[in-house]
């Protein structure tokens, strides 16, 4: 189960969603909170589950509390609480349940019922009080990012017809052609095609540009299904795809059917935050364990950065590094093993490698699991005498 936030991280968590978003929208704290997955959301937009409830990753009490107190915090900041109601992706518009309707839990109905943005900048987007071309955009939007192609050509034409030198015309016409035209390319050129259209996507559409990226990644996910991994052009494979998708399961299973894909660095780290993203720590510190013993470099350059680490392994690399006592990058795993103690019980010593970094590993495993006696000191001592003294010194 997903521990719960802070209050430190959850005002961190509600600061930067209204930074990067304008507003604190509930089902986007939650996707942030790691209480809900994008997969799941995307299935109850579709209407694939029968309500949100069904598909949190933690109890409706505890997803209550988190958009409770976010939004206690929020309004103490100066925001304002907007109505919200929650429809249908796709051709059957319609308003979808956030419970089941005979027992739905009333704080979690609360908390999706209401978004918080700045008062100065809500849009009210009706007739008194907003042009008909900024109507009309603003429903050209909402169909973009609820997967209603028709729906947004029709409001684009009204559009053009009222307006046409409207300065976002002719941007919102070549994104729309650009994701009619996707279909029909070569994966290669769909690639391409992805990643030149998301910054356009996201200026128009914002954080919701995901919304309507995520079907066409799943596509060209599903078109790459059988094409191995080629390292000149790590972006061509399936799990990439899938994992732009927001659709980390597939993902990771299209790693793990690649051959020997522990020995490759970019899979790794691929695999790595899938697991990440999936709440599955042990997996996730396996893959660490593997990149400092095999891909030492790798290791280290995205232990020097927090975006995949997390702040607590940074931390821990850090104080690793401050030890100065001569251990290199393949040394941490065995030293996680008695400065982080759920280490032991993620990765097993026959996962360890041949060789001095591996047979440290094996002994400081046995070590911290009750078999701590003077041979192993001695052999460790004579393996690693750094790694002995900061054992010890842990006791």
């Amino acid at each position: 189960m997903n521990e719960p936030l802070s209050k430190q991280g959850l005002t961190a968590l509600v600061d930067q969603l209204i930074l990067e978003q304008g507003r604190l929208d509930p089902l986007e704290l939650l996707m942030a909170c790691d209480d809900l997955s994008y997969a799941d959301y995307e299935s109850w937009r579709l209407g694939r589950v029968p309500h949100l409830e069904a598909v949190l990753r933690v109890p409706a009490d505890q997803a209550a509390e988190v958009l409770a107190r976010a939004g206690l915090y929020a309004a103490a900041q100066g925001l304002a609480a907007e109505p919200l109601e929650h429809r249908a992706w796709g051709a059957a518009e319609r308003i979808i349940p956030i419970g089941p309707a005979e027992a739905a839990h009333p704080g979690l109905m609360r908390g999706c019922a209401t978004a918080f943005a700045p008062a100065a900048d809500r849009r009210q987007l009706d007739l008194f009080h907003d042009s008909q071309d900024q109507i009309l955009e603003e429903s050209v939007r909402t169909a973009l990012t609820g997967r209603r192609i028709d729906t947004a050509h029709a409001a684009l034409t009204r559009l053009m017809a009222l307006d046409p030198r409207h300065p976002r015309l002719r941007r919102y016409l070549h994104l729309m052609q650009a994701v009619e035209d996707l279909p029909a390319l070569p994966p290669a050129e769909q690639l391409q095609a992805l990643e030149s259209m998301e910054p356009e996507a996201r200026d128009l559409l914002g954080h919701r540009a995901r919304d309507l990226l995520a079907p066409l990644w799943a596509a060209l996910a599903a078109a790459l299904a059988e094409r191995p991994f080629d390292p000149a052009a790590p972006r061509l494979h399936a799990g990439y795809a899938w994992a732009r998708a927001g659709r980390h399961p597939a993902a990771r299973n299209a790693i793990e059917s690649q051959p020997a894909w522990r020995s490759r660095p970019a899979l790794v780290l691929a695999h790595l935050e899938a697991c990440q993203r999936m709440l599955d720590p042990a997996a996730a510190r396996r893959d660490w364990a593997l990149l400092c013993w095999e891909h030492p470099q790798e290791a280290q350059h995205n232990l020097d950065a927090e975006d995949l680490a997390g702040a607590r392994l940074r931390r821990l690399w850090i104080h690793f590094g401050d030890a100065d006592l001569g251990l290199a990058t393949a040394d941490f795993p065995a030293w996680l093993l008695f400065a982080d103690r759920g280490t032991a019980g993620a990765v097993p010593p026959d996962l360890a490698p041949p060789g001095t970094a591996g047979d440290a590993y094996r002994l400081l495993h046995a070590m911290v699991s009750g078999a701590d006696d003077m041979p192993r000191r001695k052999a460790l001592a004579q393996l690693r005498p750094g790694l002995l003294k900061l054992y010890l010194a842990a006791l």
